[in-house]
């Protein structure tokens, strides 16, 4: 089965970073755990009320364990450290 990152629809999806304020590393994280287009756009939108996100996991992919600073990694326009810390 094709994972939604690797379809037409999901590099469509990560394309739209610049226009949703979110740095490309955030879209593919949110990308590869999205099973479709709707889904992503949950996640993106923060609509996740019968769907179980992990935020530590997205970090994780997003920062590639750390070794980004997610300092320099934007969601929406606000930074992931403060994101994931809760400010």
């Amino acid at each position: 089965m094709t994972q939604f990152i690797d379809t037409d629809a999901g590099q469509a999806f990560i394309a739209t970073a610049d226009n949703r304020e979110t740095s490309p590393e955030v879209m593919r994280a949110i990308a590869s755990s999205a099973r479709n287009a709707a889904e992503a756009e949950a996640i993106w939108n923060g609509d996740l009320e019968d769907k179980v996100w992990d935020m530590s996991g997205m970090w994780e992919s997003a920062t590639n364990n750390g070794l980004i600073d997610d300092e320099t990694l934007y969601w929406r326009g606000l930074r992931l450290d403060r994101i994931v810390a809760g400010d």
